[in-house]
């Protein structure tokens, strides 16, 4: 019996305006006249594979990459996906740290959602690996209220896949991880809830994204939010 279920934020309660991928095509398309927004999606996808890798070793050796090197890995990329030029390293760096102007705007279907599932009854909580600023976009955006907690990875030293950022959470709501669901749109979002034993809806809105095999597949996949209120009535 599902008591909470969990969130991620980005690409899943919120989405960013622009995308990254929308501005590493803008970079990048004045150099390579052939270049598509397809391509660029398709390389930021590897991109955060390769980012949930690499946050998953740090969490198990407890060792961090540096800030400048895990930066130049990820442009390497998208290097080697779409042909980059080194020069091009500069200009992206910024926005490959999320580091420019972005406005967020609540994902299709979120407050109905998230509406049906406090009228069932069940604790609502959020957990995401993000900066201590996204909860004024929560508020901005109007579903901050919806939510018993919000767990940071920021503020609280702990980062997705490590599972407990979620034994957190449901630690705070008082509901036991096994009789919680996770929802999130990343392949480690999936490795995430199944490490801590909880059911996982993933619903992802890059095409290209795909759970490794390692990983294992999720309970439910999604489209829109407007689904999950039946997926929950199925757990």
């Amino acid at each position: 019996m599902v008591r909470c279920v969990l969130f991620d934020i980005d690409n899943t309660l919120l989405l960013k305006k622009p995308a990254i991928a929308q501005k590493v095509f803008e970079a990048a398309a004045p150099d390579l006249p052939g270049l598509t927004l397809e391509a660029v999606e398709k390389a930021y996808a590897e991109s955060e594979i390769w980012q949930g890798e690499q946050i998953r070793r740090e969490n198990e050796t407890g060792v961090r990459m540096e800030d400048q090197e895990y930066l130049q890995n990820v442009f390497w990329v998208y290097q080697r996906a779409l042909g980059l030029k080194d020069e091009l390293y500069a200009s992206l760096r910024p926005v490959l740290m999320r580091n420019y102007h972005m406005d967020y705007e609540k994902m299709p279907g979120a407050e109905q959602a998230l509406r049906a599932l406090k009228d069932k009854g069940l604790a609502l909580g959020i957990v995401s690996n993000n900066t201590r600023s996204v909860r004024e976009a929560l508020e901005r955006q109007g579903i901050a209220p919806y939510f018993g907690t919000v767990v940071i990875s920021q503020e609280v030293d702990l980062y997705k896949p490590d599972p407990r950022i979620l034994e957190l959470a449901c630690q705070q709501l008082g509901v036991p991880c096994t009789q919680s669901v996770y929802v999130g749109d990343h392949p480690f979002d999936v490795l995430c809830a199944h490490s801590a034993h909880m059911p996982v809806v993933w619903m992802p809105i890059n095409r290209f994204m795909t759970v490794p095999e390692y990983i294992g597949a999720p309970e439910y996949t999604v489209r829109e939010l407007t689904e999950l209120a039946g997926v929950i009535e199925k757990l």
